[in-house]
């Protein structure tokens, strides 16, 4: 069985991705992979949809398979773990999923009320027929606030606490069982409650370990290549 990776970058993330500390091992035990740039990356700061990222991931996919692989497994950090888990809940034909320090709640930025006013603005903005010009809205980082000249209709698939970007939302689409890893950074506030929603699989795990947001991928390498040979069926 040939296996394939498209591994997901976090948000603000540029080259070298996080992420890419996964690769050279991927490389040497003989899986393919793939790391696209995404919409979220530093240099791009969402110039496309969150509904057009999933369609790029699920092309990312779609080449690996045509290169030979008969299992495809969606690997992301941050951010990248969000759309990764997006992308099997609404794009499907994903075999598993590895979610490197879950990042980007909708839901709780939304609660907490870190996107209230941005996601009311952009809505208004919408609402006008103003839903492709650029507007300040908030994005949240790791706690860090950054006001960014956004699209109101991207904003609102990004941030919205009803949009596809919600985790147990997503978590609660899966049709069916899927083997997930999910590993949680020391400092972050609990994503269990997602992780609950999930249909059981005797394949899945939800560990927290001694590392922070940013060292997860390069501190998973060993725990990643142990669970795509484990789980390898």
């Amino acid at each position: 069985m040939t296996t394939g990776v498209v591994l997901l970058h976090g948000k603000w993330d540029r080259p070298p991705f996080a992420v890419a500390a996964l690769s050279g091992a991927l490389t040497s035990a003989g899986h393919l992979w793939r790391l696209p740039s995404l919409p979220w990356a530093l240099r791009r700061l969402y110039d496309a949809s969150f509904e057009a990222a999933l369609d790029q991931i699920a092309d990312e996919a779609a080449a690996l398979r045509e290169a030979g692989c008969t299992r495809v497994i969606l690997c992301g950090h941050s951010l990248g773990a969000c759309a990764a888990l997006a992308t099997a809940a609404h794009r499907g034909h994903i075999d598993g999923l590895i979610l490197l320090a879950p990042g980007h709640f909708p839901e709780r930025l939304a609660a907490d009320g870190h996107t209230s006013a941005s996601l009311a603005t952009a809505a208004n903005a919408l609402a006008a027929g103003r839903g492709h010009e650029r507007i300040p809205l908030i994005d949240v980082h790791q706690g860090q606030p950054r006001r960014l000249r956004m699209r109101p209709d991207h904003y609102l698939g990004y941030f919205a606490p009803d949009g596809p970007a919600v985790w147990p939302d997503n978590c609660r689409r899966l049709t069916a069982p899927l083997p997930m890893l999910w590993r949680v950074d020391a400092a972050a506030p609990g994503i269990d409650y997602a992780f609950r929603q999930a249909p059981a699989h005797t394949a899945s795990t939800w560990q927290r370990i001694a590392a922070s947001h940013h060292e997860v991928p390069a501190q998973s390498v060993d725990a990643v290549l142990d669970w795509l040979h484990t789980h390898d069926g």
